[in-house]
């Protein structure tokens, strides 16, 4: 995952967690956390980008396949098109 600073013209990079990482979707929540969907770990990755930190919340189906990540106000929603479920992470705590 990459973060381009125009004022610098420059970039900065970090490695997804996970052996094997796949991204694929991507949403910044109200919090500006940021959310990936990983095929390679089959979970959710939120990315703190001021602490520079990485958490994965492990998808309950199995080959989930999350290709679209939305939300609301304490909410990220994906869809997990590999099961036909809808899944919630619910970020007010």
């Amino acid at each position: 995952m990459g973060q381009y600073n125009p004022f610098t013209n420059s970039w900065k990079e970090w490695q997804l967690p996970g052996n094997y990482p796949q991204p694929y979707a991507i949403f910044v929540d109200d919090k500006n956390m940021v959310w990936l969907s990983d095929f390679g770990s089959n979970a959710l990755v939120r990315f703190d980008a001021s602490q520079e930190k990485f958490e994965v919340y492990s998808l309950p189906s199995p080959e989930a396949n999350v290709r679209q990540l939305l939300g609301q106000t304490g909410e990220v929603w994906g869809a997990e098109s590999g099961v036909d479920k809808l899944v919630v992470i619910r970020t007010n705590n």
